[in-house]
């Protein structure tokens, strides 16, 4: 299970044994941190808990204190990493940041887990926005829904304008809001849906790419037209198995249903990418890759080009071909390997490179935060 599949478990098995759950998520970073804004760590009153809010420096410490800090309601604790830090005893490896960890046990918090745990399961995006001065939780904003934890006339619509907008824009902010003597420093939090994979061809190879995925969180449909292969017994960790019927034009174009699906074709088969092709480099899906030599591939578009309006050069520029970074792989779990990292890449608007060879450190590489 990934981390955040982990939280609401446990919260699940908390809720059902009516045990008190208190939520630490971390709004704000300021320097370098091993976590961004939005990581979370989930607590019990019985001391179980899930996810991470560091590399492994803080947790223990806001175990420790997270019930009595928060008798009285919400509370953001401040953890700083500078190794000349004032404090007797900075946290982590000398990471050279400071962290504000919000800690908060009461209804907020379960509407937050709900929230998640209606993303997991049927890939919904939502969007939470926090008052940093209160502290509190304000809104969360999910399938048109909108939630209000704690408002004033005053505020509640321009932070329910907010929260559409980050929904809309896909993408976490920090923003203020100022009314009459206050002012509302917020986080608003994008928290996207996991990440659905397409993988045509279920042959052997196929496998380790569909585990490498389900570890990550994504979810996996494996399609291919040999139901002798397309079985869930072959693909355990898959989310979904497609027995494909190449002459069915909608069940194709179901593969990838919106443009921020990944697809990629493993079919070993150059007629099944044809059709696969004339379906999916219309819909251009955010990431589109297929296996083989780009000699292969570039007689594929030179064939189905003109059958689907784009001219080659357009349909390559789609697709990236041949699948994967080059990473030396050469067994079937090292070229899964390799085209994991290239879609995750893909995915955050990454080139993929050594973080040694970068000219952004660290904390750049993972902060894609805006002040707006």
């Amino acid at each position: 299970m990934t981390e955040l599949q982990q939280i609401v478990a446990l919260w699940r098995s908390a809720k059902a044994r009516q045990e008190e759950v208190c939520l630490a998520t971390i709004v704000r970073v300021e320097g370098s941190s091993y976590r961004k804004p939005g990581a979370r760590m989930l607590l019990t009153r019985s001391g179980q808990r899930a996810g991470t809010i560091s590399g492994g420096c803080l947790e223990a410490e806001v175990a420790k204190k997270a019930w009595w800090l928060t008798e009285s309601g919400p509370a953001i604790q401040r953890y700083s990493s500078f190794f000349d830090d004032d404090s007797p005893a900075p946290y982590g490896l000398g990471c050279g940041g400071t962290v504000h960890v919000l800690l908060d046990r009461g209804p907020s918090t379960h509407a937050v887990l709900d929230a998640l745990e209606l993303s997991l399961s049927t890939r919904l995006p939502f969007v939470t926005v926090t008052d940093l001065n209160k502290p509190a939780l304000l809104l969360i904003e999910q399938n048109g829904i909108r939630t209000l934890l704690s408002h004033d006339d005053e505020t509640a619509s321009i932070v329910q304008n907010t929260a559409h907008r980050v929904l809309i824009e896909r993408h976490s902010c920090y923003t203020s809001l100022h009314e009459k003597s206050r002012e509302h420093n917020l986080f608003v939090e994008y928290v996207p849906p996991p990440v659905a994979l397409t993988i045509a061809g279920a042959g052997d190879d196929v496998k380790p790419l569909a585990d490498f995925a389900s570890r990550l969180g994504w979810h996996v449909t494996v399609a291919d037209g040999r139901s002798h292969l397309a079985r869930a017994e072959r693909f355990p960790t898959a989310d979904r198995i497609v027995v494909l019927d190449y002459n069915d034009p909608a069940q194709l174009q179901s593969l990838a249903p919106d443009s921020d699906n990944a697809v990629v074709l493993l079919t070993h088969s150059y007629e099944q990418d044809r059709a696969l092709l004339c379906t999916l480099l219309p819909r251009a899906p955010q990431y589109l890759g297929i296996l083989g030599p780009r000699l292969r591939t570039e007689r594929l578009l030179a064939e189905i080009a003109t059958q689907i309006n784009l001219t080659a050069d357009v349909c390559m520029a789609r697709l990236h071909a041949p699948v994967g970074f080059d990473i030396g792989a050469h067994t079937p779990e090292s070229i899964a390997l390799s085209i994991v990292t290239e879609i995750y890449a893909v995915l955050n608007g990454r080139e993929g490179m050594s973080l040694k060879n970068s000219s952004r450190d660290r904390k750049h590489i993972h902060d894609k935060l805006l002040h707006v």
